[in-house]
């Protein structure tokens, strides 16, 4: 076997590794002698089918599997010899020369490779960044506690129309009847409009035009009970519409019975107990945006300070190719530039992880699966859940290897940030 290099340029590599027939059918033959003894073929013994009808049917197969086997360990080992390191896999280059299989009992396999760029960056005093500090405002305790007061509200009938309730109505025009469809007034953005229907009460009519009442062809398809396509065959938009139910919204009530629903029975039991936790809650979700913007600019300075060059059209070959057809060369060059950020701060938290002797560890995995499992009740309403309750449910996320594959990029970009901040000078700031 004959392996040249030839350089491209400083961020690429040419390989080229050839072989003769001693380089590989000694492989291809203990391969088709292995088939042999497990072929099972009508009117041969088990093991004892002709080598020649062996060959004849498997031979081709072989081959191509044996000499790319002998090329890919060739490859590496020379690449190991070398100390070639990449990004990515080799790639067959577009130089490559077409091989007849059936004829051919030389080959030559030429590949593109992609240089792993050398990346330094400093982590240490002299690097300068910022961390913003948000105030809890009063509005901001008003703004979170009507949230939560929302979120546990309830529907509720009531016997006349008002500014923003939900209608059940029937629709009347000639012979036409459409029976139990609903007309939320908030999405009346005419005054003129919704006044038809403030203060009516239950069988009251009011006839309009549904286009001026709602100008959005969904919404109004959505009252016709038809799907947007067919508005086209409506020819007349007056409709007097019947009030049937009249439903509103009211938020919850702040009593102990929401204080038990929110933190579990007896642990807030006063209103100024519940301030102190929805202050608690903010505080958290305070910390957690300017940990998330502090994480943005340490990607944005680290990455401009590694100033790391990549072989871009290199690059594209191989998410094209190694997507197997998924997205179109348009696509992937609509959402480069967008890759090249993510992967050039890969390869700066690479450097970090090595720079700082970091690993990942279950517990780190766990902890991150925690945080997004305390975000996710969170979204339900759910604002104290017990961490006993939140490690089951990260244990359950770690058993899905999807999802540990994900809280493992997760807990390493998190150990990283951490790293940095612990070893950059921090400016805070309150805003």
């Amino acid at each position: 076997m004959n392996i040249t290099k030839k350089q491209l340029d400083d961020l690429s590599l040419q390989i080229t590794v050839s072989m003769k027939e001693d380089d590989y059918s000694e492989k291809v033959r203990k391969a088709l002698q292995n088939i042999r003894r497990k072929l099972e073929i009508n009117g041969f013994r088990k093991g004892m089918v002709p080598i020649g009808m062996v060959q004849k049917m498997y031979g081709k197969s072989t081959l191509l599997e044996q000499v790319h086997t002998v090329v890919s360990e060739g490859l590496n080992d020379y690449m190991k010899k070398e100390e070639i390191h990449i990004i990515g896999e080799p790639l067959a280059s577009e130089d490559q020369d077409q091989i007849n299989w059936d004829v051919d009992k030389e080959f030559s396999f030429t590949f593109d490779l992609m240089l792993a760029p050398k990346v330094e960056v400093a982590v240490n005093e002299k690097v300068k960044i910022p961390y913003v500090q948000k105030k809890i405002t009063k509005k901001q305790k008003e703004e979170y506690k009507k949230g939560l007061l929302d979120q546990h509200g309830t529907m509720v009938e009531v016997e006349k129309i008002e500014q923003d309730d939900f209608l059940k109505v029937d629709l009347q025009q000639g012979e036409r009847t459409i029976v139990d469809t609903y007309l939320n007034l908030k999405t009346i953005e005419k005054k003129e409009e919704k006044k038809l229907f403030l203060g009516k009460t239950i069988d009251s009519t009011v006839t309009t035009n549904i286009n001026t009442l709602l100008p959005k062809e969904a919404e109004r398809a959505a009252l016709l009970q038809i799907k947007p396509e067919e508005l086209k065959d409506e020819e007349n938009p007056e409709f007097e519409f019947t009030i049937k139910e009249i439903k509103r919204f009211v938020p919850a009530q702040e009593n102990q019975e929401l204080y038990d629903k929110l933190y579990g029975p007896g642990n807030v039991t006063s209103e100024e107990a519940f301030l102190e936790r929805i202050t608690e809650q903010i505080e958290r979700n305070n910390k957690g945006e300017s940990d998330y913007h502090f994480a943005q600019e340490v990607k944005k300075r680290l990455v401009e300070q590694a100033a790391i060059k990549l072989p871009e059209e290199l690059l594209k070959r191989w998410l094209y190719e190694g997507n197997e057809g998924k997205f179109t060369m348009e696509q992937i060059e609509k959402d480069f530039p967008a890759f090249l950020e993510d992967f050039r701060w890969q390869l700066v938290r690479e450097a970090v992880m090595k720079q700082g002797e970091l690993k990942v560890e279950k517990d780190d995995m766990i902890e991150s699966a925690m945080v997004m499992a305390r975000y996710q009740f969170a979204m339900y309403g759910l604002v104290d859940v017990s961490d006993e309750h939140l490690v089951k449910f990260a244990e359950s996320m770690l058993a899905n290897e999807k999802e540990a594959r994900n809280l493992y990029e997760r807990a390493e970009e998190n150990k990283v940030i951490s790293y940095i901040r612990n070893n950059v000078s921090v400016e805070i700031k309150e805003e």
